[in-house]
């Protein structure tokens, strides 16, 4: 290889290069100023908005443990029902068996009667 022609390409690799930074640093200063040009109005939103917002999340708080507190009581309420239901359905069940033994439905009485024909 021609020793002219590797010093050319050398000195253009590095002028290339150069550049290349330039370019870079530029770009990039610009755009670390749009950054910090986001940044700070995104503060400044937060700090205009920010004591609405905490309200809203204090009011919005509130109402959660008023539901939490609904919602217990009728959980409540709902377990009582149960309970109630499953003592009067038992209680129904005794009735009925108790009904069929006297009256010699399905077999034999257990009152010693003769039951119907």
């Amino acid at each position: 290889m021609d020793k002219s022609f590797v010093t050319t390409a050398a000195i253009g690799a590095a002028a290339g290069a150069l550049i290349g930074a330039g370019a870079a640093v530029i770009a990039a200063t610009q755009r670390g100023e749009q950054i910090r040009h986001n940044v700070m109005g995104a503060v400044e939103a937060l700090r205009e908005n920010g004591p609405s917002i905490n309200e809203r999340g204090q009011a919005l708080v509130e109402k959660s443990q008023e539901v939490t507190g609904v919602v217990k009581e009728t959980l409540g309420a709902v377990k009582e029902l149960k309970e109630e239901t499953v003592t009067a359905a038992h209680g129904v069940k005794s009735d009925v068996q108790d009904s069929l033994r006297t009256s010699g439905v399905g077999g034999k009485p257990t009152d010693g009667s003769a039951g119907s024909i």
